[in-house]
């Protein structure tokens, strides 16, 4: 299934992606399954452990043999993050070769792991917003793994049975801030959680739907032409892998995000482009990049990597 969040007339519920379009999967479980709770949120859906596949197409096979299905059908909506505050969210620097090669930066045999933070998540359809300094801002198209269940220290061969589904991850970038940042031995946390600068979605595609994904194509249009593309078969640690390593360092729990690193091409965004990351069997992360519309009254306007304003 493809489970996401929305919210319409100030209530938020979780829908689910399918032939006809977007329905209210809370509503038409709440109609079908009674007896199911969980429905109420991605989060609670995952944690829970819930078989979502199976629920999900009785739903959905009951209301179309009853002619029902159309009622559960929404539009108007405000798209959220599929899963609007998972746990933690992870992200991977330096996973693809091409694109060690093109920073000119050393390889240590293992996985680079660094926090996105959930605050900074941003829908499908949101705006990117660029601070009001000058700053080279990279958009970087990520495939990000969903955890279905804690765990720790589990091996490589044993991940897949902790996977819940697959989403797309932007993980936005302040390149000059970065560069300032990593003199000092601290490159990614700060350029990297800008507001905004963490786009996830537009939903969650489920493992069912995604057996493996090794060989899942990923491009990057802006404003509507090709920029580049790649395959996450050229990722240097897979899915399994890096799971299984960031279990060993760190809890893992359900409902984690972890986004698995982009390849080599040019990644600048600006003002007023339109960024579509498309992954393979998942779908389009679509998000408009705007200026800053408030200043940022603490930090020095003219300067790519000025100093705070005292």
């Amino acid at each position: 299934m493809k489970l996401l969040s929305y919210e319409k007339d100030g209530v938020t519920s979780v829908g689910a992606a399918v032939d006809e379009g977007i329905i209210n999967l809370t509503r038409a479980v709440n109609a079908t399954h009674p007896s199911v709770r969980e429905a109420d949120s991605v989060l609670h859906i995952i944690q829970s452990g819930i078989d979502i596949d199976t629920i999900g197409e009785e739903c959905l096979d009951r209301l179309r043999s009853n002619g029902n299905l159309r009622h559960y059908l929404v539009s108007d909506f405000t798209w959220m993050p599929p899963i609007i505050r998972p746990p933690k969210i992870l992200a991977l620097a330096l996973n693809f070769q091409e694109h060690i090669d093109e920073t000119g930066l050393s390889f240590f045999q293992e996985p680079i792991v660094f926090a996105k933070y959930g605050s900074n998540m941003l829908a499908h359809e949101g705006e990117i917003v660029l601070p009001p300094f000058p700053q080279l801002v990279d958009e970087e198209i990520e495939l990000g793994v969903v955890v279905s269940r804690d765990c720790r220290h589990i091996r490589p061969s044993q991940a897949p049975d902790y996977v819940f589904g697959y989403t797309i991850c932007n993980d936005v970038s302040a390149r000059d801030r970065q560069r300032q940042r990593g003199q000092m031995g601290q490159p990614y946390a700060y350029a990297k959680n800008f507001d905004t600068y963490c786009p996830i979605g537009p939903w969650v595609v489920t493992k069912k739907e995604i057996p493996d994904p090794a060989n899942l194509a990923m491009e990057v249009r802006v404003n509507g032409q090709m920029r580049r593309r790649d395959n996450s078969g050229s990722m240097i640690f897979d899915t399994y892998d890096v799971l299984a390593y960031c279990s060993d360092y760190t809890k893992m729990e359900a409902g984690d995000v972890i986004s698995l690193g982009t390849f080599a091409g040019h990644k600048e965004i600006k003002d007023g482009d339109t960024i579509e990351l498309e992954i393979e069997r998942i779908g389009v992360l679509r998000n408009k990049v705007v200026a800053s519309r408030e200043p940022w009254p603490n930090f020095t306007l003219e300067e790519r990597i000025g100093p705070l304003v005292r």
